[in-house]
């Protein structure tokens, strides 16, 4: 898809083909009373993970990793995020546990395929894993005490994220130390029918990689956090299906090749088809630049899930849009 003929109508940052049904509405009329109750349930349980968190990561230096104390107390409240699935109507399968052990003697990077908000608590209550964040997180109240006792690694706005990791990950992963790093290297989510194209954040250290692949079944509904016309929308959506199924695959640790470590690129694209090999879904020819590029120029779906709205001028009558003419992905 090039940039001068972008089709918003294909975008998998466009949600077009799970559109707002009557049957939909009057399911909704049926479980709306329900999910007040439901996303109390959930905000409270989230409230007890970050209270459990806060205490176990109290007074401890950054630079330092967590006593096996501390960290029991991370892992012990990290089993409550089923609960928050649970409540969002998720019933979760996972498939090849047994690769998280050997992934962890290796000192592996997690990377997963980003798809959705619920990303987070999944694979949270699965591996309890480092993460990389914006250096802006580290002041906010509370918060900052919940990110440090999943030791994440932080990076400056304004400097490169994978620079950040090559500097700090090569702590991350061994035994008796920091957690395994976790990375999204698509870098934002799309609509969980393919694989965008992968950053090289990740594949720079040439550690061998866990890669998780996280799959949602698409009903009435699709649970990607793509560009939406309102998120609290989306969210009351999710909840008023029937039911949501997640299916996580953990696939054997990744060993690099001599080549693959002096190729982060082609590392990268080996581990990204090989993940959608395993979920037997395309590469799709689109990255984390032209989500900006969308976002950037305002272009979301409306309410209904039918339509794509944009400000005059950006699209043409047949929903393509030329980024080059506004200065876009030259």
């Amino acid at each position: 898809m090039s940039a001068t003929h972008y089709d918003t109508n294909a975008s998998p940052f466009l949600e077009l083909r799970t559109p707002f049904t009557d049957k939909e509405a009057w399911r909704m009329l049926v479980l709306l009373p329900l999910v007040p109750v439901r996303l109390f349930i959930a905000i409270l349980t989230c409230c007890l993970v970050a209270l459990i968190n806060t205490l176990s990561a109290w007074n401890w230096p950054v630079a330092e990793p967590l006593t096996e104390r501390r960290r029991a107390w991370v892992l012990f409240s990290k089993e409550f995020l089923i609960v928050v699935l649970w409540m969002l109507g998720f019933r979760v399968k996972v498939k090849g546990r047994e690769n998280i052990a050997k992934a962890e003697a290796l000192g592996a990077v997690i990377v997963f395929n980003h798809v959705s908000y619920v990303d987070a608590p999944a694979i949270m209550w699965l591996l309890a894993p480092s993460g990389v964040g914006k250096s802006s997180v580290a002041s906010i109240p509370v918060l900052k005490y919940v990110v440090r006792a999943y030791q994440a690694v932080y990076f400056h706005e304004e400097k490169p994220q994978r620079l950040a990791v090559r500097v700090a990950a090569p702590s991350y992963g061994k035994p008796g130390g920091f957690p395994m790093l976790c990375m999204a290297p698509e870098g934002t989510c799309s609509d969980g029918r393919g694989l965008l194209e992968f950053r090289t954040g990740a594949f720079v250290l040439g550690r061998p990689v866990l890669p998780v692949c996280l799959k949602y079944t698409i009903n009435g509904h699709n649970p990607a956090w793509t560009q939406v016309y309102s998120e609290l929308w989306h969210l009351v959506r999710l909840m008023c299906q029937w039911r949501n199924d997640l299916e996580i695959t953990i696939l054997p640790p990744y060993i690099p090749t001599d080549m693959e470590r002096s190729s982060p690129k082609d590392y990268a694209a080996n581990v990204r088809a090989l993940m959608a090999r395993a979920m037997c879904q395309p590469l799709l020819p689109q990255s984390h630049s032209h989500f900006l590029a969308l976002k950037k120029l305002k272009v979301f779906v409306d309410w209904s899930g039918t339509k794509v709205l944009a400000p005059p001028g950006v699209m043409d009558v047949d929903g393509k849009i030329n980024f080059t003419k506004h200065g876009l992905l030259q």
